[in-house]
């Protein structure tokens, strides 16, 4: 397959950059792929660490037991004239960042145009991170897309997530609050106790579902909806998530031999009033695949 680096994308590592553009296809297969060299670039073979930058036109010869079940996929949950409720996969960018590669707001135009419809006017109502999976919500029309924003703000959609973490915490339920400060030159948070200049207030609800063999499962409720907030605040009180290399415990990660962040948005129960107000007290629901 072929493959051009955005234009205007910052040079990259070609792991790095693979492995945002496919995020359909199996890490054993990139990795087979980058080990054997079979990426060119003008006919000349990449290694894994060779860079990669915009306007790059890459082939990529991956396995052919790979190219069965990597083809893009949309996970549609919900959908009515209004409104598209999907189940975004981890290592997906909701929509285009530094990172490049496909996105879920690419796909879902695609389909929607697919099914006849003004894939153009799709919009995000909210955002994953890209290593978080689970119940995304899109807006068809302008007046669905005002009215779920607003619900946003206003905290009346509930967003419900489910996690794993190592250990278990104290108490098995409670509701958290903390701050939680920025570091944007290292794309990361930090979260403190007080309220520091520049701190956003956080605030996190969680309850144990059950506990296994050193880690625990948790259902977690985003009260406050801040960048990695769900991530950052259980690593602060020490259960971080399993799989999660940037706040977690790496050896732990490996010993687990755990593919991707065990964190997934299960649950959303629309409370809004416009065009939403039809689904108001609606919820949907997906497992955690894990």
């Amino acid at each position: 397959m072929e493959i051009e680096v955005p234009q205007g994308q910052a040079s990259a590592p070609l792991a790095a950059f693979l492995t945002r553009a496919l995020p359909d296809v199996p890490a054993w297969a990139l990795k087979e792929c980058l080990k054997r060299r079979d990426v060119k670039r003008l006919g000349v073979r990449l290694g894994a660490e060779d860079a990669v930058s915009g306007g790059d036109l890459l082939r990529v010869y991956l396995p052919k037991a790979a190219l069965k079940t990597s083809a893009p996929q949309l996970d549609v949950v919900y959908e009515d004239a209004r409104i598209l409720l999907v189940n975004k996969p981890q290592g997906l960018s909701v929509d285009a960042d530094e990172g490049g590669g496909d996105t879920l707001l690419l796909r879902a135009r695609r389909y929607l145009a697919a099914q006849g419809g003004d894939g153009a006017a799709l919009s995000l109502c909210h955002r994953l991170d890209n290593k978080t999976g689970g119940l995304l919500l899109l807006a068809k029309d302008v007046q669905t897309l005002e009215a779920a924003e607003e619900a946003f703000r206003l905290r009346t959609i509930l967003k419900t997530y489910t996690c794993r973490v190592v250990g278990c915490p104290k108490p098995r339920e409670a509701v958290l609050t903390a701050y939680l400060l920025k570091d944007a030159e290292r794309a990361r948070v930090r979260v403190v106790e007080r309220p520091l200049p520049g701190a956003q207030k956080i605030v996190t609800g969680y309850r144990v579902i059950e506990t296994e063999g050193g880690f625990s499962r948790l259902s977690v409720e985003l009260i406050t909806g801040r960048t990695h907030q769900i991530r950052a605040h259980l690593a602060f009180i020490g259960c971080p998530i399993v799989g999660d290399d940037k706040y977690g415990l790496r050896e732990v990660n490996r010993s687990a031999r755990v593919r991707g962040q065990q964190l997934w948005a299960t649950r959303m129960e629309l409370h809004a009033g416009g065009a939403l107000s039809y689904l108001d007290g609606r919820a949907f629901e997906v497992d955690a695949p894990f």
